[in-house]
């Protein structure tokens, strides 16, 4: 009798010991990645080019980007819109660790160079008005945009903003704030987690 106790104390203890053992496996087990290696990206990942034609209002061909990039950026998407004249329009986006902190110090430039501009212009002796012919509109000073988790529309040009699911910051670049705006809404919609132009990783 004593005897057969003892075996099923061995049996039970090495059950419990296997079923430790597993127990870490599963912990460890590799979580999955999400992003795409930046020199693997592509920008029509976030729109084709028919939805950008749809946005922009003309024919939209993408231009290639022989510029070199910084490591862990891909290229910027570039194209030419032909409307009632070609116009060019561009997005880059920024996934890389400190994504943030340069995104707020970008806001804090272009918020200043807006503003100083603007400050220019109106103690500027021009000597013609706006609607004469040939004059120089005056500059458009920065404004918050309601897109991502933060916008800023800055120069009469171009537009900034982080997004608010992909650890990402977007500036895009076009003639006029409407279509930026919807652009711009355009890339915070479509941007995510998983295919932002990033090195792999796990979400937090």
């Amino acid at each position: 009798m004593h005897r057969f106790l003892w075996v099923l104390a061995v049996l039970s203890g090495c059950k419990d010991n296997g079923a430790a053992a597993s127990d870490p496996q599963r912990a460890t087990a590799p979580h999955e990645l999400s992003g795409v290696y930046p020199e693997k990206w592509r920008c029509d990942s976030i729109a084709d080019l028919a939805t950008l034609g749809q946005v922009l209002g003309g024919t939209v061909k993408q231009l290639d980007s022989a510029l070199d990039v910084p490591h862990g950026l891909p290229h910027p998407c570039n194209y030419e819109v032909m409307a009632h004249e070609p116009e060019y329009w561009t997005f880059d986006i920024d996934c890389r660790d400190g994504m943030k902190q340069r995104a707020d110090a970008l806001f804090a430039q272009y918020r200043e160079a807006s503003a100083e501009a603007v400050a220019r212009y109106a103690q500027a002796d021009a000597g013609a008005r706006p609607s004469d012919a040939g004059a120089v509109h005056p500059p458009e000073p920065a404004v918050d945009v309601a897109v991502g988790a933060k916008g800023l529309d800055h120069h009469g040009q171009g537009l900034i903003f982080i997004d608010d699911d992909a650890p990402c910051y977007v500036r895009v670049v076009g003639k006029d704030a409407a279509r930026r705006l919807d652009l711009a809404r355009l890339i915070a919609k479509t941007l995510t987690y998983d295919n932002a132009p990033m090195t792999p990783r796990t979400r937090p």
